[in-house]
């Protein structure tokens, strides 16, 4: 994950109030905290704590589905 596509996952992100501010640190919503890590072009998301009824495949699921956004959105800015 480019730098652009970063900016552009923390602002994708922002829009559903969930809040990266910088390159790493930790993110709350909706009773779950994580961390966040971007370098070297990789970003590295960890849960940490959650509501236990509900599954961590389906946060990851929808974090994963607000990230690829960005970076297609980012990808048809970029090649048009």
């Amino acid at each position: 994950m480019s730098d652009a596509q970063y900016a552009a996952a923390t602002v994708r992100l922002r829009d559903n109030d969930i809040e990266l501010t910088g390159t790493s640190g930790t993110l709350t919503k909706d009773g779950i905290t994580a961390t966040y890590a971007h370098e070297d072009g990789v970003l590295t998301i960890e849960i940490i704590d959650r509501p236990s009824l509900l599954p961590l495949s389906l946060i990851e699921g929808k974090l994963q589905s607000y990230l690829d956004q960005s970076v297609a959105y980012d990808n048809s800015r970029s090649n048009g």
